[in-house]
């Protein structure tokens, strides 16, 4: 073999060995972004879901008051009524 072919040949294996190289290197930074985006996204989603518990705790109290405030107009009316008599 000539060292022209030689050469070409070695020149083409270092090519493709690079271009491998590069793609694998992307390839994993494309893996870590995925990764990060998802570790965000499952933070915010929990931050929601916190959130939402205390929201839902909340709403829970503001259905006692709700029936606590029935019970109070209910012992008014019949404070007013003993006082009426």
């Amino acid at each position: 073999m000539s060292d022209a072919v030689i050469v070409a040949l070695i020149t083409g294996i270092c090519a493709v060995a690079g271009q491998w190289l590069i793609s694998r290197k992307q390839a994993q930074d494309r893996e870590t972004a995925e990764a990060v985006r998802d570790q965000r996204i499952e933070d915010r989603l929990s931050a929601v879901e916190r959130k939402l518990d205390v929201h839902n705790g909340y709403a829970e109290k503001f259905a006692e008051i709700g029936a606590d405030i029935a019970v109070i107009k209910n012992d008014i009316k019949t404070l007013y009524r003993q006082k009426g008599e």
